[in-house]
């Protein structure tokens, strides 16, 4: 499969890469239809004006991948991070299903600080408190367009879980994302390491708060020395990357095209 050759994770090729299921497809149509309906209702009643948030997608989202985990007991977790918006593109949508043992999915907000420590900005957010969001067997949760850029999110340990009748210890999570044509890599710009560059978003420094950049990934993977490779991004207001023509040439067309879903 293509996918296993171009795709990029914390500067390592994606290798487990798979074909949706025929259940998992058939189910991204009900969790399209409910995201996009809940997707307009937020527009209409919590964004300025009524109005999408600037950089996001006017675009129906469509979910054509699949990040699929496995939580195996009370004491797997995941710590507090946001997702990378390096193939979904700037206020990225996401539509996460929890399947068997019920966790606590906790959201704290990004105070940005005028300091550069990171452990003030830290415990500033931690006085802000934490969002715990129970997530029983069979739900939905919607990650909106301001999620990745203001929150940070998490799954909890537990000191005790109800095991599920099915499941056992278990808990399967499914998130549902829009890859963008745009954002495939072969759009995306390449560091001197000749690896894509990853997208990131400034969350914590004020006088660059929000604003998207590219950077070099690859020292992140066990081994190996990244560069200092670093450029900001551009969008237009509906978060369409500029593709300088560089980029295209090396990508040997003139524009974005489709591509398969993947799991």
């Amino acid at each position: 499969m293509a996918q296993k050759t171009e795709y990029i994770y914390n500067g390592g090729l994606l290798t487990d890469v798979r074909q949706l299921t025929p259940q998992m497809s058939k189910i991204s149509v009900k969790v399209q239809d409910t995201v996009n309906s809940e997707v307009a209702t937020r527009i209409k009643t919590h964004y300025p004006n009524g109005q999408k948030l600037k950089y996001q997608s006017p675009d129906i989202w469509k979910p054509n991948a699949a990040v699929v985990n496995c939580y195996n007991g009370a004491t797997e977790s995941l710590g507090y991070h946001s997702d990378q918006p390096t193939y979904l593109g700037p206020r990225a949508i996401i539509g996460s299903i929890s399947l068997g043992v019920a966790r606590e999915f906790r959201v704290r907000k990004i105070i940005p600080q005028e300091s550069d420590s990171k452990e003030k900005s830290k415990e500033a957010s931690d006085a802000e408190g934490q969002i715990a969001i129970h997530l029983p067997h069979n739900s939905l949760l919607i990650m909106h367009a301001e999620m990745q850029e203001s929150w940070k999110h998490s799954i909890a340990p537990a000191q005790v879980i109800d095991p599920h009748p099915i499941s056992g210890n278990r808990r399967i999570n499914i998130t549902y994302r829009d890859y963008k044509p745009s954002f495939h890599p072969k759009f995306t710009q390449k560091c001197k390491c000749g690896v894509p560059t990853v997208l990131r978003v400034v969350q914590r420094k004020k006088e660059n708060l929000g604003r998207y950049f590219w950077m070099c990934y690859v020292g992140n993977v066990p081994g190996k020395e990244g560069c200092t490779f670093f450029k900001w991004a551009e969008f237009d207001n509906d978060g369409n990357p500029v593709i300088d023509d560089r980029t295209k040439a090396e990508a040997n067309v003139s524009g974005p095209d489709s591509h398969t879903d993947r799991s």
